[in-house]
């Protein structure tokens, strides 16, 4: 009697489980198909699986998404960023582990997917300091992308070290501390001490350094060189790349520090073209033309709708 019982159970749970939704044939469609900077190269499958053309397919964002997208200390943690992703590109797996250049180009895939190729944006006039707007096209922005060498390295005493790109992970890091910086900087004014002011002030300081000399360090993949037996040695343990940082002079961590602002300039050429048309500005009769760099930062999605 319990085994029938059990079996009708396990039957009934069956056919709900392949119960076909009749709504299935209004879910979303892929919007967007856009390549990356990366083109998947750095990534393994549990990270993103890169389809055959090496364009990934993009969805428009759910009701789901844009609640997520207005939640600032998800958006403050990257988890909005991530989830969203995830969500509107399938083939993503684990978007923290991504680069940075690459989740960049998602974001305005996903923008252009969910609200068209017309983004409207501002920008201060450096004239007349009035803000301005303007429409930017998501089309022309993926348009600019660069592409990422398979390999990065920096020839420096003999040693050659390989530079792998920012994680989107390390970038969440970074906007974590410099956020909290700059509201402790905003802070100060209301201290009256000047003495504590200036030991606030320091403390700030040691810690956008001591980020800056972190994200550097794991920012370094490898250090290869040849030793008296003209042995090939490479080194990739984590603390003893550390411990050669603390330790190496101050050219090398330049060196690497200048690598690491090339590899992470690569990606979308975000300046535009904008017009201020203030009478203040106004040159011979026509608007003040200035570049600026269009903002496609995330928290911008909760007022693009």
């Amino acid at each position: 009697m319990l085994c029938m019982y059990l079996s009708e159970t396990l039957t009934g749970v069956l056919i709900m489980a392949n119960k076909h939704n009749p709504l299935s044939a209004f879910y979303r469609a892929p919007k967007f198909f856009t390549a990356i900077p990366s083109g998947g190269k750095f990534y393994t499958p549990d990270i993103c699986e890169m389809p055959d053309t090496n364009e990934l397919p993009v969805f428009a964002m759910t009701s789901k998404d844009e609640l997520m997208m207005k939640n600032p200390d998800a958006l403050l943690n990257g988890e909005a960023v991530t989830q969203v992703i995830q969500s509107c590109v399938p083939n993503v797996k684990n978007a923290r582990k991504m680069l940075s250049s690459d989740i960049d180009v998602l974001l305005i895939a996903i923008q252009g997917a969910t609200y068209g190729d017309d983004i409207d944006v501002t920008a201060p006039c450096p004239k007349c300091e009035e803000t301005c707007s303007s429409v930017a096209s998501v089309d022309s922005a993926l348009a600019t992308m660069g592409t990422l060498q398979d390999s990065y390295t920096a020839e420096v005493n003999g040693l050659t070290i390989t530079i792998r790109p920012f994680t989107y992970e390390s970038t969440i890091k970074a906007g974590i501390t410099n956020f909290r910086s700059t509201r402790s900087l905003q802070a100060l004014a209301d201290i009256p001490d000047e003495m504590e002011r200036l030991r606030l002030f320091n403390e700030n300081f040691k810690q956008i350094s001591a980020l800056n000399y972190e994200l550097t360090a794991d920012s370094i993949d490898s250090i290869s060189f040849i030793d008296e037996n003209g042995e090939k040695v490479v080194v990739s343990d984590r603390q003893h790349l550390t411990e050669f940082l603390d330790n190496a002079d101050s050219s090398i961590g330049a060196s690497i520090e200048s690598q690491i602002t090339e590899i992470n300039g690569v990606g979308i050429n975000l300046e535009m073209q904008m017009e201020c048309d203030k009478e203040s500005c106004l040159d011979d009769g026509e608007p003040h033309v200035f570049s600026s760099k269009v903002n496609f930062d995330p928290v911008n999605f909760s007022t693009a709708s």
